[in-house]
């Protein structure tokens, strides 16, 4: 049995990318700065961790480390025009549960924005 691989195009990223953050302008959503009142001022914003969480249900990855290998491979898409290091698995991990996604089973925002990933 020939193991399947999932793959995604730099340009549905980027068109998709484009789109959210447009959506998220357009709706004035709230972009966090920091965890709770004292807590330490986020490096990466809470829409790029959104975002990453919807690239992983479009390509059905059901592990957080497998999570964190898509990000590292589409960084320079994901984070373009922004002066960031690809975010650690472990940060990434703690931020993707702080929005409540799990792999195997999304985040409910996921599929209100984007009903096709269903």
């Amino acid at each position: 049995m020939v193991k399947q691989s999932n793959k995604i195009s730099t340009r549905w990223i980027r068109e998709t990318r484009n789109d959210f953050r447009a959506f998220l302008d357009e709706t004035d959503f709230p972009d966090p700065q920091r965890m709770g009142e004292r807590g330490p001022v986020f490096k990466y914003p809470e829409w790029l961790i959104m975002f990453i969480a919807i690239l992983s249900v479009k390509l059905k990855i059901k592990s957080y480390v497998q999570i964190h290998k898509m990000a590292v491979k589409y960084w320079p898409v994901i984070a373009q025009g922004m002066d960031l290091t690809p975010i650690s698995e472990r940060q990434l991990r703690e931020r993707l549960k702080k929005i409540r996604h799990f792999p195997g089973k999304p985040a409910a925002f996921i599929f209100q924005l984007f009903p096709e990933l269903e």
